[in-house]
């Protein structure tokens, strides 16, 4: 049964927990907690949202970070600042994977302050 699994304690449980306290931490991140799911799609917001684009940011997040993520866009939605990842890793792992993601945002939000800067 999976029920021990999604319980406290539980692998899954524990993997949707490292999620959800990833992305409150980021200030470059949104998140609508998953409730059955054993996926997130997290938003990008702020700075590191301009001109973002999900299919270049998860071809950079493989080829820089070795982080596989799918790009928002792939599940039929009208904007493009979302990516999905599964619950599957541990939690450990899926924390490491949020630290990865975020440093890469906070670098496209420094290059993104400083050309709005630079162009007002």
């Amino acid at each position: 049964t999976i029920s021990p699994l999604c319980q406290p304690g539980g692998r899954l449980h524990e993997t949707r927990r490292a999620l959800i306290e990833s992305c409150e931490a980021s200030e470059h991140l949104k998140l609508v907690a998953p409730q059955g799911a054993l996926y997130g799609f997290p938003a990008v917001v702020g700075d590191a949202a301009r001109g973002f684009d999900d299919h270049a940011f998860a071809l950079e997040m493989l080829e820089t970070e070795d982080v596989l993520i799918v790009p928002g866009a792939s599940f039929n939605v009208p904007y493009r600042n979302h990516f999905r990842v599964t619950l599957l890793p541990e939690a450990p792992v899926l924390r490491e994977v949020f630290a990865r993601i975020d440093r890469v945002l906070a670098r496209r939000a420094s290059k993104a302050a400083a050309a709005a800067g630079a162009a007002a």
